[in-house]
């Protein structure tokens, strides 16, 4: 019997004559923060979750820094990807802006903002955010994340200002990268289902020095630099709870599966790592060869 469903499997190859439709799990808001308060000096609100699954558990913590609140008795302008950016002037678009960051030549690595948020029955997690330097904040950061609520943590990208007082999501001609900074972890494992999950954002050192370089070409960094945030997002994908080889989580293992572990073939890790080793091979196509039927 098996033999007969590895055969009917690897008749599904027949990719050249056949057209199959692949179901992808379609991902699902963990958290999010826009901050777009009616009231941006209410500190409560501004670091409130404004959404998600996971919204009443998540939370924003400020290490070796502070937040600001005031800017002339109003808010700071938030990103220009905000659906409620500056052509909407009526309509809330605030971002969260921290400073007070440590003395030239100290805690390289350590002071930011930490955002914890659940991936529990998740995987697959990506993170979004947009961030914006001023002149004289450190021109360097790091984006680093956790599986074990702090204890260790895994730097996932560094981030460079291209100049000051701009948006990461600024325009290239506005100096900018034209887009929110995202991190795809579906490489990790260890990520997925985790109550201890957090991610970080911390000023480090220019990686030519022992210093801190400022983001604006001619400035200085100084402590009262500062850097500000917003749609912050943790996205993931329901977990399967279907049979092995399941990889879509349709509780089916069939063609579909099949084709998502073959269009991933050779990646590190993601969609189609059914086995979770960090690489997509013949181990993972094996597993829903073996399994196929399973559920349906």
């Amino acid at each position: 019997m098996k033999g007969h469903t590895i055969t009917r499997a690897l008749g599904a190859l027949g990719l050249a004559t056949v057209a199959v439709a692949v179901s992808l799990a379609q991902p699902t808001q963990l958290a999010f923060w826009d901050f777009n308060e009616s009231n941006p000096l209410d500190s409560a609100a501004m670091l409130a979750a404004d959404g998600g699954v996971f919204a009443s558990q998540a939370q924003i913590a400020i290490n070796l820094a502070n937040i600001v609140y005031n800017n002339s008795g109003t808010g700071f302008r938030g990103s220009p990807l905000d659906p409620n950016n500056a052509n909407h002037p009526t309509t809330p678009n605030w971002g969260l802006q921290t400073t007070d960051y440590p003395a030239q030549g100290q805690d390289s690595g350590l002071a930011g903002i930490v955002v914890s948020v659940p991936t529990t029955g998740y995987q697959n997690i990506t993170v979004k955010f947009d961030v914006r330097w001023s002149n004289t904040a450190s021109k360097f950061l790091a984006v680093e994340y956790t599986t074990d609520g702090g204890v260790n943590w895994t730097r996932a990208r560094v981030l460079e200002a291209l100049r000051g007082d701009r948006w990461h999501g600024d325009t290239g001609a506005n100096g900018g990268y034209g887009a929110l900074v995202e991190l795809d972890l579906s490489g990790d494992s260890a990520v997925n289902n985790n109550a201890q999950f957090a991610f970080r954002v911390v000023t480090i050192f220019d990686p030519n020095t022992s210093q801190y370089t400022a983001a604006q070409s001619g400035s200085n960094y100084t402590t009262r630099g500062t850097l500000r945030y917003d749609l912050i997002e943790i996205l993931g994908e329901e977990a399967s709870s279907g049979p092995e080889g399941d990889v879509n989580g349709d509780g089916c293992v069939d063609d579909a599966d099949l084709l998502i572990v073959l269009f991933n073939f050779g990646n590190a890790g993601g969609q189609g790592d059914v086995n979770n080793d960090g690489i997509v091979d013949d181990a993972d196509l094996l597993v829903v060869l073996f399994n196929f039927g399973a559920g349906c």
